[in-house]
């Protein structure tokens, strides 16, 4: 008789991302415009990021920019649905601005004041990821 052999296979969520949480009345196309002003990108509308809990489903927008000079990858994600909040515990932030990719402090620093002086946009926050409840639905695939 053969044994069988169990295999387990462990998946971990990488959320090494530089995130910024935005607070504004402007409309999502308009604040992605006024970004792509701002740090000189071209975020355009990608697929929307779905959740479904029970009956209940939630959309989300998002705007993509993939910079290949500098392997730079930006979201700009709203946090806001008909149905609800992506991140719940953070009502106060309209959008979420997430960077993939290297980026040093100077550079984060930069962009956070960029994003500060948009018009617009009435606060900026540097949000710890690991600090978020709900930080699995920042994933975004």
């Amino acid at each position: 008789m053969v044994k069988k052999k169990k295999h387990i296979l462990t998946f971990q969520l990488d959320f090494n991302f530089f995130l910024l949480g935005i607070s504004s009345s402007e409309n999502d196309y308009r604040l992605s415009w006024e970004i792509n002003k701002k740090l000189e990108i071209h975020l355009r509308k990608g697929t929307d990021h779905v959740i479904k809990r029970k009956e209940i489903e939630q959309v989300f927008f998002v705007y993509t920019f993939y910079d290949e000079e500098v392997y730079l990858q930006y979201f700009l994600i709203t946090n806001k649905s008909e149905n609800g909040f992506l991140i719940e515990e953070l009502r106060n932030i309209d959008y979420f601005l997430q960077i993939h990719g290297d980026l040093t402090d100077n550079q984060q620093q930069q962009i956070f004041s960029s994003v500060k002086n948009i018009k617009g946009v009435t606060g900026v926050f540097k949000l710890d990821i690991n600090t978020l409840k709900s930080k699995n639905k920042l994933i975004i695939e």
